[in-house]
């Protein structure tokens, strides 16, 4: 006997009871969308605007950001493009950055007192990490110490992940 001539609502229900979901509820919502839910119609309209407004086709884990970022976040904004305004910052702090690198390291030589750590992270973690790079490599400056090395690499690390989260939030529809 061939299954498809059921329809799609017998062959869902048959399908969630093989998969042992017990009771399947068709709850018919006031948009007119018809849900097949294992839930009791009250508790599947809620989960129901997660679904129609655009954002199931997220991962599960980034579904509430990307409602933050695409009704929140964005409109305020105004559709100006922020890419040149994060260059002006990242530039900025760089040279922030850098400049405290570069001092550090002559107060070192000197035996003055030196800049902490601490704000040379800050530094980094306000945009100034590509600076910070820069000055590790040419004036040869807390590159050998392993755990400035390792807070600094985790501050790269969460600009860089931060930065993809940002790009692929802000061109999916």
């Amino acid at each position: 006997m061939r299954w498809w001539p059921l329809g799609a609502s017998a062959l869902l229900a048959l399908s969630f009871k093989a998969l042992g979901q017990g009771a399947i509820h068709k709850c018919l919502q006031p948009d007119g969308v018809v849900l097949y839910s294992d839930q009791a119609c009250s508790m599947a309209h809620g989960n129901l605007a997660l679904s129609v407004s655009g954002y199931a086709d997220y991962p599960p884990l980034l579904r509430g950001l990307a409602k933050v970022w695409h009704e929140q976040v964005q409109p305020l904004f105004g559709g100006v493009d922020l890419l040149p305004y994060l260059a002006l910052l990242y530039g900025l702090m760089s040279l922030v950055c850098f400049f405290a690198y570069w001092r550090d390291k002559r107060f070192a030589m000197r035996g003055a007192r030196r800049t902490p750590e601490a704000r040379l992270h800050l530094y980094e973690l306000l945009g100034g990490w590509p600076g910070g790079l820069v000055a590790q490599r040419l004036i040869r400056h807390k590159n050998r110490k392993l755990g400035y090395q390792l807070t600094f690499w985790s501050i790269v690390l969460l600009h860089l992940l931060t930065a993809a989260l940002v790009l692929w939030l802000a061109h999916r529809p």
